[in-house]
């Protein structure tokens, strides 16, 4: 049932895309059709998630092999299960949103952007529920190329082209990692399934160090850690909002799950493994918020915070390693679970945010924070909406963000109580908390940047004085988004035990040894839902009440500026400055001085002094080897020759006794 569900789901979304692309004459008509069959599709895909999120079992369905390599397998467990309702929740709400927004921003090329965004979502299915290398390597190098394509979808602009290259290089960078990974992995067998991979690992003689490091690389370019992140903040910015949402919700969240299936197959993460993962989580997720209130692009300043919230997922997967490692089940499996139920959220709320953004885009024609302000008055639907995705990233209850970080903080904490033989390395992770701190300080002072200088205040330009609501095509996924962030946060006892069910299989253990978390969560919710409940009530109250006495109505004192302007408010670079400053140049915040001016740019630290100089050595060691490629046919032909031998000589070497 669940399989087939999953097959049809798979159908509608490919319809919808054809649908789209076949009558491209058709307008409107033909993108209520992409909108119809992707939404049931993607309601189907999430109907095959949830058995198995229910306590259903796993299921595998094999196909004939047709290539070498072994059979083809697909299957589901409450893994795959997991990321495929993100898949379910932001493709459809995604997809919905394209319609409108590519109706008013290219109508013309609005059926193709549709077709690419269908062929995303089936990718992105496809590489969770694969269990051999080559359906999985297929389904991962389809969503590489759908998702370059969309994002060169505004080609026309330099830095779009610039964007989508970078984008190219790295995720090609990534996959010839991952066949690495799996040719090493896979040597002296013909059979390329996950379940001969795990039987391999579980050889005496296997040594799993080249394939975590491989997986490292591969799946944590994908991911956007830092330093592999590059190809993240311009990718991002440069596609249009809804492929901005799924590039940021569900693309780079692939790299997690990479990372958690290979986990899975080894049977665990060693020890090292997990202190670099949480070493990893802490710099990226501190250095991402960091760089991210340094931004002045609304759309770069989320992609920003999506490498600060990978860093996050990656404290949690480090922590259930460790906990793993050192034989504390509890403190595995809510590490693993609370990582796992923070991509989920991630999905959605970062989703939210960036609809909105593109909401705001859309009305404003503008990225630049500070040509905005004002837009609460004209979009009350978009403001409130985008309130209730900052407070969720930010991990404020009750919404959905708080429960998976709180999940991943009483984890630390359960290691740093850790009563074991050998458990006195692991009580040093739980000084992760204070980075967790520092990360929720800094991202609500970023948020609180966003919301104040783009929805409240004055208008800063004359476009964002005409700004209009976006019309229900992009209004209702934007609700259904903050509605799912509520819903979570609520009742998070319907969501946690899935989650550690789901690290129960990386684990292998029982996710009860974690019962009582879930109810923990559920009454800090409803203490602040009867909190909110109380403060909602008593301002309708005032209302209510101020509305029958007599009231008089006068300017307040206006700190002897009668009359303010625009210029007058604070921009998104003065409000952010003071918390930027004690961190010196690991901000990226370079300052530029004038007569009668003053402004600061934000840089990328990681960019311009590890990566930028490495790829300058790179073409420099280039154009050194181009001296012997001198385009003779005999040169070419003694190349050859000569690679050949010294092959032949290792080859003989490794079977002489």
């Amino acid at each position: 049932m669940s399989a087939t569900l999953l097959v049809s789901g798979l159908v509608a979304v490919l319809a919808g895309g054809g649908a789209a692309l076949l009558g491209r004459g058709a307008g409107r008509a033909s993108s209520a059709a992409f909108a119809v069959l992707a939404g049931a599709g993607c309601a189907l895909i999430a109907g095959s998630a949830l058995p198995v999120l229910a306590g259903g079992a796993a299921w595998e369905w094999r196909l004939a092999a047709v290539v070498p390599g072994g059979a083809w397998v697909f299957g589901m467990d409450a893994l795959s299960a997991f990321f495929l309702l993100a898949v379910a929740l932001v493709g459809g709400a995604a997809a919905l949103y394209g319609v409108g927004y590519m109706a008013r921003e290219r109508p013309r090329a609005a059926a193709l952007a549709h077709a690419g965004v269908a062929l995303l979502i089936v990718a992105l299915a496809l590489v969770v529920t694969a269990r051999a290398v080559v359906p999985f390597l297929i389904a991962w190098e389809v969503m590489a190329v759908a998702g370059f394509l969309l994002v060169m979808f505004d080609h026309e602009q330099p830095d779009t082209r610039r964007a989508g290259l970078v984008y190219l290089v790295a995720t090609h960078t990534a996959t010839l990692a991952l066949i690495a990974l799996f040719a090493s992995w896979a040597a002296g067998t013909n059979d390329l399934t996950f379940a001969s991979l795990r039987a391999v690992a579980a050889r005496p003689s296997f040594r799993s160090g080249l394939v975590l490091v491989l997986a490292l690389l591969g799946f944590g370019l994908k991911a956007g850690v830092v330093p592999l992140h590059f190809w993240l903040p311009g990718a991002h910015a440069a596609a249009p909002s809804h492929v901005s949402a799924l590039m940021s919700g569900l693309v780079i969240k692939m790299g997690i799950y990479g990372l958690l299936r290979v986990a899975a197959l080894l049977g665990g993460l060693p020890e090292w493994f997990g202190w670099t993962l949480l070493a990893l989580g802490i710099g990226s997720g501190v250095l991402g918020v960091l760089w991210a209130l340094a931004q002045h692009d609304l759309k770069r300043l989320l992609a920003y915070h999506s490498v600060e919230n990978i860093g996050i997922i990656l404290i949690g997967m480090g922590t259930g390693a460790l906990g793993a490692a050192h034989g504390v089940p509890a403190v595995a499996v809510l590490g693993y679970g609370g990582a796992i139920l923070h991509v989920l959220n991630h999905s959605i709320f970062k989703g939210l945010l960036f609809l909105g953004a593109g909401a705001v885009v859309h009305a404003a024609g503008t990225r630049r924070i500070d040509a905005l302000g004002g837009l609460a008055r004209a979009m009350p639907t978009t403001a409130a909406t985008f309130l209730i995705g900052s407070a969720a990233i930010v991990g404020l209850p009750p919404l959905n963000g708080f429960v998976s970080e709180w999940t991943i903080v009483v984890a630390l904490l359960g290691a740093g109580s850790a009563a074991v033989p050998g458990a006195g390395a692991l009580r040093i992770a739980v000084f992760a908390v204070a980075a967790l701190g520092l990360i929720g300080g800094l991202a609500l002072a970023c948020f609180a940047k966003v919301n104040g200088v783009v929805f409240l205040g004055r208008p800063r330009s004359a476009a964002a004085a005409a700004a209009r609501e976006p019309g229900p095509a992009m209004r209702a996924p934007l609700a259904a988004l903050a509605a799912a962030c509520l819903a979570i946060g609520l009742t998070p006892w319907l969501v946690v035990p899935p989650a550690l069910a789901s690290a129960g299989v990386i684990t292998g253990a029982a996710a009860v040894q974690a019962a009582g978390v879930d109810h923990a969560l559920a009454g800090v919710s409803l203490f602040a839902a009867v909190l909110a409940g109380v403060l909602l009530a008593a301002w309708f109250a005032r209302g209510w009440l101020m509305r029958h006495r007599f009231r008089l109505t006068a300017q307040t004192w206006g700190c002897a500026y009668p009359r303010p302007t625009a210029r007058m408010q604070y921009t998104a670079a003065s409000f952010a400055a003071p918390v930027l400053e004690p961190f010196g140049w690991l901000a990226g915040l370079e300052t530029e001085r004038s007569e009668g001016a003053f402004a600061t740019h934000p840089s990328d630290p990681a960019q311009h002094r590890l990566l930028a100089p490495a790829w300058r050595r790179m073409q420099a060691l280039g154009d050194a080897l181009r001296s012997y490629q001198t385009g003779r046919l005999h040169i070419n032909l003694l190349y050859v020759f000569a690679t050949v031998i010294v092959l032949l000589g290792y080859l003989a070497f490794r079977r002489s006794p």
